[in-house]
C-alpha cells in the first residue's frame, strides 16, 4: 500500500471512529440517563419534556390502576413527596409480580402531549418488611376456624408455595401453607406491594380476613421477622 492509500485508510477509520462515539453519546443521552433522570414534580412542571425520553421513579398509587387492563395505566408520585404531583405511566409489556400499590416503580420511556409517560421499560422495587408470627394462626387452624372467625380481621402464618405468586393483577396472588410441601394450602388475594425477599418457600406473616369462597383477602404481608 502506497503512501497516500495509507493516508486515506486513516483518514476514512478515524471519521468512522468519530462517528459511532457520536451515536453512542446520542443514545446514552437519550436513553434517560444523566440529565434525563427527573422526579414526578420535575416531568409535570417542564413542559420542555414533551417528546423526551425520561426515567422517573415513585411509589405506585393506591387505586390508580385497574387489574387485568390492557395497557396497564398507573401513576406514581415522587417517594418522598412535596407536593400533590402524580404522573400517568402506560405499560404495555409483562406487569412483573411484584407490581403492586405501593411499590416503587422505575419506568423508562417518552413523555406524551397529555404529560403522560409511554414506558419502554418497568422494573418494580419492594420494601423489605417483617412482622412477627406471635399470636397469629396456622393455615390448618385457619382451615378448622374458618365459620368462626369468616369475616373478622386476623394474622396467618405459613409458607409461600412454590409457583404461586403471581401478579397483582391476579385474582389469587399466591397461596400458603404449613410446609414448604405445599400441602392443604389456602389462597391469597392482595394488590399491595409484596416484601422484598418474598419467594418460594419464605415463611410470610399476613394480616387480613377470610371470605366465604375459602380466599383469604390480604392486606398486610410481610416476612416472618424469625427469618432475618
Amino acid at each position: 500500500m502506497n503512501k497516500r492509500a495509507k493516508q486515506r485508510l486513516i483518514g476514512v477509520t478515524a471519521l468512522i471512529v468519530i462517528a459511532v462515539a457520536g451515536l453512542i453519546f446520542y443514545t446514552s443521552q437519550g436513553s434517560g440517563a444523566g440529565a434525563y433522570k427527573k422526579t414526578v414534580a420535575e416531568v409535570a412542571a417542564d413542559e420542555s419534556l414533551v417528546g423526551q425520553q425520561v426515567q422517573v421513579s415513585g411509589p405506585v398509587i393506591a387505586g390508580s390502576w385497574i387489574p387485568g387492563s390492557s395497557p396497564l395505566e398507573f401513576e406514581i408520585k415522587d417517594q418522598e413527596a412535596t407536593d400533590d404531583s402524580t404522573l400517568r405511566v402506560i405499560w404495555d409489556g409483562p406487569v412483573p409480580s411484584a407490581f403492586g400499590d405501593g411499590t416503587i416503580a422505575i419506568v423508562k420511556g417518552v413523555i406524551g402531549e397529555d404529560r403522560a409517560l409511554t414506558a419502554s421499560s418497568l422494573i418494580t422495587q419492594c420494601p423489605s418488611k417483617y412482622a412477627s408470627a406471635t399470636g397469629a394462626l396456622s393455615v390448618a387452624d385457619l382451615a378448622n376456624q374458618s365459620g368462626e372467625i369468616e369475616g373478622n380481621y386476623i394474622k396467618v402464618t405459613g409458607y409461600v408455595v412454590a409457583g404461586s405468586v403471581q401478579g397483582a393483577d391476579a385474582a389469587e396472588r399466591f397461596s400458603i401453607a404449613d410446609d414448604v410441601s405445599g400441602e392443604a394450602p389456602v389462597a391469597v388475594s392482595f394488590s399491595g406491594a409484596l416484601p422484598e425477599g418474598m419467594d418460594d418457600g419464605s415463611k410470610v406473616v399476613i394480616g387480613g380476613k377470610l371470605g366465604a369462597d375459602g380466599m383469604f383477602a390480604a392486606d398486610e404481608v410481610a416476612l416472618d421477622e424469625a427469618a432475618q
